[in-house]
């Protein structure tokens, strides 16, 4: 057995000892793995993925996700439920819910992105944007209330073909209704959503109309523990509770008093598995990646790895190391910025509207300070995991800048595996933030001049100090792994839902006055 297979056995068995006697369910939009045309699957993109594929082993849950493709559709067509798929160290049971092309498209391309991912990331320019009209109630109804009711009433169908009380694990702000749904058929269930992006103030939550947002706030009273990446993200939550719904709130505690149940607010920043990470960045694929890099690498660089989405920050960026150039043109011909992006939802306007942006940006960029025989811009809309490690093996500084940004796992993989002593420049506003200052230069996202001046610091800092900070968030990210993010939550669900608990801090709480 490899050391990884022993590590997931061990992350089981504590599973299983914490949280005997329960039949775990776990509801995403997307399924592990999408269908391909050979009859395979191939592994969904991203680190959530990854960490829900962890979650899934380790707990040994049912999957239940929404066919969101033609591809998708046929398999839950032909095959039934369940579809057995790879997990990582086992094989797992996938349900899907099939809605209509129409109900996911209103659900999940009118609605959940952009409406709520922009509101959840602070992107609305409200002068001029949104303008919730027909279409957005239209969405709302008939996509993203109804996609939510198939998925809760999957999930339901497959606890009650289980004998063990159902463990009901939901994630992201596409199923925010489930939570309640199911609990309205299974009142015992113990019920967990774990929300991965920011959870933006109680003021900018009124973008919403009232019986949108009340309704999405009601569906995460439902669970027992509602999970957010940060501390700040609880803090919202807490403050949303109390503002907009009038609800009791016991801060100390972080809970909300909700139709006479206890529901806990607590934040568990999202990991990476180093050991898998590791074994990735020093493999053949990736040691070519860095041969091709090697041949036209400058003397410093400056690396960026993100998707092409607004909330990223990407063209601030540009602006910033534009800066850099021309307060600093003793760096010309030294350095390079290379951004290496991944294409984001080009279906959507303001996704290719902004890619658009980050072109003319580069393309402005190269223009005048360019030169035959240097780019000072490298930019390549890609997507390859090989290259992207590469890419952090290498930096001598990884800008991540986002607006906002739930966690921001780049700022992990870029922090465990560089082995040029490279310097993070990291955002406040990224849920990352919270565990890696101290250890990383942190920026303002929206300022510029500030973010020139980091850019500088990390690209001429003196080699102990680039170290010492190298290490410091390396060690953070070892110390606080995937199987940390998992086992937090396994204990706070055994601590927090034990029989009696609720009722212990009911009595104990003081009416409002």
């Amino acid at each position: 057995m490899t050391g990884e297979r022993r590590r997931g056995s061990s992350l089981q068995a504590y599973v299983a000892r914490t949280l005997p006697g329960y039949s775990p369910i776990l509801v995403s939009n997307r399924a592990p793995h999408e269908p391909t045309m050979e009859g395979g699957f191939k592994r969904g993109a991203g680190g959530v993925i990854t960490g829900l594929l962890t979650l899934a082993d380790a707990t040994g849950a049912d999957w239940v996700a929404c066919a969101r493709n033609d591809a998708e559709l046929a398999l839950a067509s032909r095959n039934g439920s369940p579809v057995a798929v790879p997990l990582l160290h086992s094989i797992g049971r996938l349900h899907y819910a099939t809605p209509t092309r129409e109900q996911y498209e209103m659900y999940y391309a009118v609605f959940a992105n952009p409406v709520l991912w922009f509101i959840q990331h602070y992107l609305w320019d409200l002068a001029i944007e949104p303008v919730i009209d027909d279409r957005i109630h239209q969405a709302w109804a008939e996509g993203y209330v109804e996609v939510n009711r198939q998925m809760a009433a999957k999930a339901v169908e497959v606890a009650r073909a289980a004998r063990a009380r159902p463990l009901v694990m939901v994630h992201d702000y596409q199923l925010y209704l489930v939570p309640r749904l199911v609990r309205q058929e299974l009142p015992d269930a113990v019920i967990q959503h774990f929300v991965h992006v920011p959870w933006p103030t109680p003021q900018y939550w009124k973008v919403l109309p009232k019986h949108m947002r009340d309704a999405i706030l009601e569906g995460l009273l439902g669970c027992d523990v509602v999970g957010f990446q940060s501390s700040l993200d609880v803090r919202n939550f807490l403050l949303t509770c109390e503002e907009n719904a009038g609800l009791q709130v016991d801060e100390r505690e972080r809970a909300v008093m909700a139709s006479g149940r206890v529901v806990y607010a607590r934040h568990y920043p999202i990991s990476i598995d180093v050991n898998a990470n590791m074994r990735m960045a020093a493999s053949r694929g990736v040691k070519r990646q860095e041969h091709k890099l090697a041949s036209w690498r400058p003397q410093r660089l400056i690396v960026r790895i993100d998707r092409t989405d607004p909330s990223k920050n990407i063209v601030r960026g540009f602006i910033a190391y534009e800066k850099l150039l021309r307060y600093h043109p003793e760096l010309h011909r030294e350095v390079q910025f290379w951004a290496f992006l991944q294409p984001s939802r080009q279906d959507i306007a303001a996704y290719s509207r902004y890619l658009r942006q980050i072109r003319q940006a580069a393309g402005r960029i190269n223009s005048e300070f360019g030169s035959e025989d240097w780019q000072p811009v490298r930019l390549e809309i890609a997507e390859s995991e090989r290259k992207a490690v590469a890419a952090m093996k290498n930096f001598d500084v990884l800008l991540v800048n986002p607006v906002y940004d739930g966690l921001n796992l780049v700022a992990k993989e870029g922090a465990l595996v560089n082995a040029t002593e490279g310097v993070i420049v990291l955002s406040e506003n990224a849920g990352a933030h919270e565990e890696l200052r101290g250890h990383v230069l942190s920026i303002n996202p929206f300022d510029v001049e500030a973010t020139a001046e980091a850019l500088f610091a990390g690209l001429t800092m003196a080699a102990a100090d680039r170290h010492r900070l190298n290490e410091g968030a390396r060690e953070v990210v070892r110390a606080n792994d995937i199987a940390r993010w998992i086992s937090n939550q396994v204990q706070d669900l055994r601590d927090l839902v034990a029989p009696g608990h609720g009722a212990r801090l009911q009595a104990e709480t003081p009416d409002r006055p």
